[in-house]
């Protein structure tokens, strides 16, 4: 199956003193990386071999053309990205501390990605089932929360498999107390949810975490994948659950290891299933899961040894050569 990716492509600010752990001073060089994290998910998956779109828009500026032709250099579709009228190309400037964690400071008022519109959506997006993935920052402003929903209405119809990363930023809501409810409105309706466990904790206070993944199961939705950086991955669905191990790794930057996860474990689902009955067989074997997320895990742990995100996303020769293991705990 194609995955198709909705959301943002932005610029990822990084500091030569971050990328060379040198204290900061007042007159920074800055290299500029392209990521965004459902364009890294796309980018991820083009990499390790899949067939990937990208369904957003970008400024008609430089930072844009420069986002386009890197997301075409990994063979991403970009038929679907378009060039805003209204909004430039988001930035986000990255901190990075000793051990490669990463804290965001965007410049993203009226962005280019905030003007998705219901007229930009072809009626060739629907014409196949897909995978498709997205993330709360496509619900972040009106506009692109009403198209957003109106594509993933039009998804469901074709049979399409859904995949929500929570991926909470709340510096990208206007008015950051009305996520906890708009996300959990559209967790319900979704076949797979990918979140961090801090995000978790952010939106519904550690106490609720096993209480809120528990009513998105029950709800229908096939399958709950919860991170926790480099510990074990928690995963959950109505007829098995458990943990799976994180390979070591070698810690630079932890920009998009959570989209290599996702483009990793997307890449394997998209290269087993058409279709959203042969998707939903899938889910309920713990074998084809468990074998997923170590696959998934393992783009995660090579992608944080490399600064940036699309260059740092593995191939699939890099995975395949890879000698990191884990083994499942359930």
């Amino acid at each position: 199956m194609e995955v198709v990716a909705i959301g943002e492509a932005l610029i990822d600010i990084l500091s030569h003193d971050c990328m060379h752990n040198k204290a900061s001073n007042s007159e920074l060089d800055f290299t500029q990386f392209a990521g965004g994290a459902p364009a890294n998910v796309a980018v991820a998956v083009a990499k390790l071999g899949g067939s990937s779109y990208l369904l957003g828009k970008v400024g008609n500026d430089k930072f844009g053309r420069f986002l386009i032709n890197a997301l075409k250099m990994y063979n991403v579709n970009t038929s679907y990205v378009g060039f805003s009228k209204k909004g430039k190309t988001a930035l986000a400037f990255v901190s990075l501390d000793e051990n490669g964690e990463r804290t965001f400071e965007f410049y993203d008022k009226d962005a280019a990605h905030y003007d998705l519109q219901i007229t930009d959506l072809e009626p060739s997006l629907f014409s196949t089932p897909k995978i498709v993935s997205f993330c709360s920052g496509s619900f972040a402003k009106p506009l692109v929360l009403n198209t957003t929903l109106h594509a993933l209405k039009h998804f469901k119809e074709s049979g399409s498999v859904t995949c929500f990363d929570i991926n909470f930023r709340s510096a990208f809501w206007d008015e950051p107390l009305t996520a906890k409810s708009v996300i959990e409105d559209v967790a319900k309706t979704v076949d797979i949810i990918k979140a961090s466990k801090d995000e978790l904790i952010s939106l519904y206070g550690i106490e609720h975490i096993d209480t809120t993944i528990r009513s998105w199961v029950d709800s229908g939705v096939a399958l709950v994948l919860m991170t926790d950086g480099g510990e074990p991955i928690t995963f959950s669905s109505s007829s098995f659950s458990g943990t799976y191990p994180c390979p070591k790794a070698y810690v630079v930057d932890t920009t998009a290891a959570g989209d290599a996860f996702v483009g990793g474990f997307l890449y394997q689902i998209s290269s087993l299933v058409s279709n959203k009955t042969e998707f939903t067989d899938w889910a309920n074997n713990f074998t084809n899961v468990s074998k997923a997320i170590d696959f998934a895990t393992k783009c995660g742990a090579k992608t944080v040894a490399t600064f940036g995100a699309f260059d740092a996303l593995p191939t699939y020769h890099d995975i395949s050569a890879s000698t990191l293991k884990s083994s499942c705990r359930c």
